[in-house]
């Protein structure tokens, strides 16, 4: 078995069929704690600009990692949060990680894959969701639907097309069907949106750390592949007992988590020529056209 084949089949196995294990363990790695740190700064822009109060999440399962928690940001500093998702388990799941940190949150059950949304016009300040659109017949559904019900802001994040390894990424899907996020087109997305009314107020690329984007957990292909010492120097003074979540920083046991994975974002602020060729993400704000009378 090739090494691409080995990781293709690794991440799909962890998201699609594996995902509840990281409920039980409470270890994400090294790469998607580094990027819950990266969304943070982002919202904190997003908030004063755009006065976002209330919050819609749709779907929330996409990112390797526990679900549901992308949003915590949001609720620590005040807004209402929302999450819709198709599945009840993962939302009794969910459930149980927001009431242990005492955080309010709304959870829907939706039809899969968030096609109909069960709320009112204009309902939220802003809608997102952070890698975890599906294939293009459900986005061309679900989008409209995102704007529908956000009066400020929709905020999609999708993996980065022009990224130096896109190439391994589009591997993976191709041979795993059933895998749930794929490298949509920013042009498709700014024609569905513009369909529904709605324009591109700003774009750019973020999660642009020292490490590649290789779609499956860094730690184990590098171990795969005889880079152990990289994957040492990686974790060393990041990860507590070789586990590192996000929620240890959350609920007080690890609060100075982010000043340790800060120091791998030197790549954030880069040029962007730099960041179109490397960053693992790709994301764009869209605002409500506004009519002429």
């Amino acid at each position: 078995m090739t090494i691409n084949d080995s990781a293709a089949k690794e991440h799909a196995f962890r998201l699609t069929e594996n995902w509840k294990d990281f409920f039980r363990t409470r270890d994400e790695g090294l790469g998607t704690t580094y990027e819950r740190f990266v969304l943070h700064a982002h919202f904190r822009r997003i908030k004063g600009r755009y006065g976002v109060d209330r919050v819609l999440e749709a779907p929330v399962f996409g990112m390797t990692g526990i679900s549901g928690i992308n949003s915590l940001w949001w609720a620590g500093h005040g807004a209402e949060v929302t999450l819709a998702d198709h599945s009840r388990e993962r939302l009794t799941l969910v459930k149980k990680i927001w009431h242990e940190l005492s955080l309010d949150v709304h959870l829907v059950c939706v039809s899969s894959p968030c096609q109909s949304l069960p709320f009112e016009d204009a309902a939220f300040d802003m809608s997102w969701n952070f890698a975890a659109l599906g294939p293009p017949v459900h986005v061309k559904a679900l989008l409209p639907e995102l704007a529908r019900v956000t009066r400020k802001a929709v905020f999609i994040c999708v993996p980065n097309r022009s990224n130096l390894l896109g190439p391994f990424f589009n591997l993976l899907i191709e041979r795993r069907p059933d895998f749930k996020t794929s490298p949509l087109s920013p042009r498709f997305i700014r024609e569905l949106m513009r369909k529904a009314n709605w324009s591109l107020e700003e774009s750019g690329f973020l999660d642009v750390p020292p490490w590649p984007d290789i779609g499956m957990p860094k730690e184990n292909l590098f171990n795969k592949i005889g880079l152990r010492t990289y994957v040492r120097a990686l974790q060393k003074g990041v990860a507590r007992k070789n586990r590192l979540c996000i929620l240890d920083y959350y609920t007080g046991k690890d609060r100075a988590m982010k000043r340790r994975i800060k120091r791998y974002a030197f790549l954030e602020n880069g040029p962007a020529w730099l960041k179109r060729l490397w960053a693992h993400h790709h994301w764009q704000i869209f605002t409500p056209k506004v009519i002429a009378q």
